[in-house]
């Protein structure tokens, strides 16, 4: 019988699953899960949970998985916003709505689960603040220690989210990427599971391939999707395939990934057909997809593969065009995003200007965090009081919605 196993993307050395690695120990390369044959895996049946999905999870015994209700999120139809960006075919595939209020809960739960199962003594990540959130809350449920590593520039709203639930946050004056060396670090010295969910963690991956199995019923030509390393898009890719290869007949979507345009290294590299170059930083209102890759670039460079071997593409998209794509959401289809969700609305009219999306095929678009995480661009206009009548309201309204 085949056992659940690492692979490495680049030199192809196998390692257990039961030492929770992050990278190859060999070469430092990308792992891939493999798995073994199926029998042992219970479903859950709770169609919310991420164990749902075990069948294409890796073994863990019921008493080790951690789970909040992190799957089975809604897809809605967006008529109107697809119609005023020429779409005839738009749906969200709403992650936003998550235990923590963001799309890493999927891949957080199923690391957490394995640090359990195989009794890790604790867990360390590096983050800009969603996967941070996730996973101190997942820490926090399965009772394991956590040290959160975040850059200076994370927003104050995502470090309360973690600072509530007893995690240990460190501060760390320097780029995401510096935060992920750290993380590494300690997790290789120290034993502990890293979370950090680029490739660092590689459970991350088979955790968003359950996106794929909820979109597959639906029959997407196009995801879009949020990128900073990729390992959303990496996700997406392995959940059809393996699909596929399972004689299902599913097709694969082309996967689109977005960058905003201040820190854009996958999206450069496509342009110009090359390799990942780190990006200098810069400060972006998506602060959750700002990651220059310094360090590792071989991250962007996996997940560049992956964009080009399915006909997918990589567009950075400037900030007021995000943020306007964050309203758009809002106020057209009540669906709140942070900005760097809102990426995929706010290009949509670069996409179908650039002919990447076509007016008549069926796009989802992947909302991968909840607009309460980062409302600080929203701005409030408050009117001049009127007086507690009938009359002054009716002028007001007058004024504002004359129409009605």
């Amino acid at each position: 019988m085949t056992d659940d196993h690492l692979l490495c993307t680049a030199c192809g050395a196998r390692h257990a699953i039961a030492d929770v690695p992050s990278k190859c120990a060999t070469c430092a390369g990308i792992l891939d899960l493999v798995l073994g044959e199926p029998e042992d895996r219970p479903v859950a049946d709770d169609p919310r949970s991420l164990w749902s999905w075990a069948e294409h999870l890796p073994r863990c015994r019921e008493a080790h998985r951690i789970t909040m209700g992190e799957a089975g999120t809604p897809l809605l139809k967006a008529e109107r916003l697809g119609a005023r960006h020429g779409l005839r075919d738009l749906w969200i595939k709403t992650d936003s709505v998550m235990p923590t209020g963001s799309f890493k809960d999927r891949a957080i739960a199923l690391a957490t689960s394995l640090a359990c199962e195989y009794d890790r003594p604790a867990l360390v990540m590096s983050s800009s603040g969603n996967a941070g959130a996730s996973g101190a809350a997942y820490a926090a449920r399965s009772g394991k220690p956590i040290v959160v590593l975040v850059p200076r520039t994370a927003p104050e709203a995502k470090l309360r989210q973690i600072a509530i639930t007893g995690a240990h946050l460190v501060t760390v004056d320097g780029p995401t990427s510096a935060c992920c060396r750290l993380a590494e670090e300690l997790a290789r010295d120290r034993g502990w599971v890293n979370l950090t969910t680029t490739y660092h963690c590689p459970y991350g991956v088979d955790g968003y391939a359950t996106i794929a199995y909820e979109l597959a019923a639906a029959a997407p030509d196009v995801v879009l999707l949020p990128i900073s390393a990729g390992p959303l898009l990496g996700g997406i890719v392995k959940g059809f395939a393996r699909l596929r290869a399972r004689g299902e007949q599913v097709k694969m979507p082309r996967p689109i990934a977005l960058q905003p345009e201040a820190c854009a290294p996958i999206a450069r590299a496509f342009d110009e057909g090359t390799g990942i170059r780190p990006w200098t930083h810069a400060a972006t209102v998506a602060s959750a997809l700002n990651d220059t890759l310094e360090g590792y670039e071989q991250d962007g460079d996996y997940t560049l593969s992956l964009i080009r071997a399915h006909g997918g593409a990589a567009v950075a998209v400037d900030d007021a065009t995000i943020l306007a794509g964050q309203r758009m959401a809002a106020s057209l289809e009540g669906i709140l995003m942070e900005p760097s969700a809102a990426i995929t609305i706010g290009a949509l009219d670069l996409l179908r200007e650039r002919g990447i999306v076509a007016p008549d095929e069926r796009v989802v678009a992947v909302a991968t965090g909840h607009g309460l995480k980062d409302l600080s661009h929203v701005d409030i206009t408050r009117d001049a009081t009127i007086p507690p009548t009938g009359d002054g309201l009716s002028a007001r309204l007058a004024d504002a919605i004359p129409q009605i």
